[in-house]
């Protein structure tokens, strides 16, 4: 018998909004590897909304079905283990055109968000659950994977799924780098915390990522390694 996806954390009674067309991409591959850089100084202004749609979609979206004869797979922007695709991916709100302040959790499959909580997270906490990283409370959006458990692998999957959140964090960084948005990974975090505001029940957060738009066009002063230096 063939393994199947887990299913993910929908919430039918969750409100829902669509997503809107997304934008069009259109620097090379070459220049997006290139001229990205990690952004830790962001203006305070929002992002639109079709920007949040097309960073979600080249993240971890779906780009349509392979139906040949007995083959029918639901396909994806990035590879995954066995076909599992144990990933969710949940969106910290803070400021987006045209989407209320809140959490969200994406459904790529539906092409859409669900609502988690109403109500803009406290700067102060989302610094904190972030390790006191500044520029995470004041980014627009702060994406973060968590990952389900899978049978399939045993062990070696929990190995798959962090490989899975690398691609799916890059695929991001790039497409924030095509919208000329600033963004910076992040790696460290309080894990049962930030689990707990994101309603992740048994999931593991694995990885975040702040987006928002960069305070300046140069690149070392959207790195603002200074704050590195001085703890924020």
């Amino acid at each position: 018998m063939p393994d199947f996806p887990t299913p993910g954390r929908e919430d039918p009674t969750a409100p829902w909004i669509p997503l809107p067309t997304g934008l069009k991409l259109d620097m090379p591959l070459a220049d997006l590897v290139r001229n990205r850089v990690s952004c830790r100084a962001f203006q305070d202004r929002p992002i639109g909304f079709p920007e949040l749609a097309t960073l979600l979609r080249v993240g971890y979206g779906s780009t349509g079905v392979t139906d040949d004869g007995p083959l029918y797979v639901v396909d994806r922007v990035v590879p995954s283990g066995g076909g599992l695709y144990p990933l969710e991916l949940s969106v910290i709100v803070r400021c987006v055109d045209d989407l209320p302040a809140g959490i969200y959790h994406y459904v790529p499959l539906a092409d859409g968000l669900e609502q988690v909580s109403e109500g803009a997270v406290p700067p102060a906490l989302v610094s904190r659950l972030f390790l006191d990283q500044p520029w995470a409370a004041e980014a627009a959006v702060v994406l973060v994977l968590s990952a389900r458990s899978t049978d399939k692998y045993g062990d070696r999957g929990s190995r798959y799924a962090l490989l899975e959140a690398g691609h799916v964090a890059q695929n991001v960084v790039l497409a924030a780098t095509g919208l000329d948005l600033g963004v910076v990974n992040l790696g460290g975090f309080l894990d049962d915390e930030l689990s707990g505001l994101l309603q992740l029940g048994s999931e593991r957060v694995l990885y975040g990522a702040a987006v928002g738009r960069p305070s300046s066009a140069d690149r070392t002063a959207r790195r603002a390694l200074g704050r590195l230096e001085d703890g924020g």
